[in-house]
């Protein structure tokens, strides 16, 4: 997924074997494979980036279970807070 995925950009679980074991367990706690899901916020970070979702706020996840159902733009990506920090 773009890491720089702004608030109400849709993915999808696309993978719930990846990430650290403890990730994977608090994702298959309360992730569904192939279902969409809304972006809340994403915190980018060097080695990895932290995915909040509007459906099951407070809890983090790992950007490598989601992909983007939309792509989003370059423009979009910009506005992102995170962006320039990286780029």
């Amino acid at each position: 997924m773009n890491i720089y995925a702004l608030k109400g950009h849709k993915v999808r679980c696309s993978d719930l074997d990846n990430g650290y074991e403890y990730q994977q367990e608090i994702a298959r706690r309360h992730l569904v494979l192939g279902e969409v899901y809304t972006i809340d916020k994403t915190e980018v970070g060097s080695s990895s980036t932290k995915v909040m979702l509007q459906e099951v706020p407070g809890v983090f996840f790992n950007s490598v279970f989601f992909d983007d159902v939309v792509p989003q733009g370059q423009a979009d990506d910009k506005a992102h807070p995170d962006y320039w920090r990286y780029n």
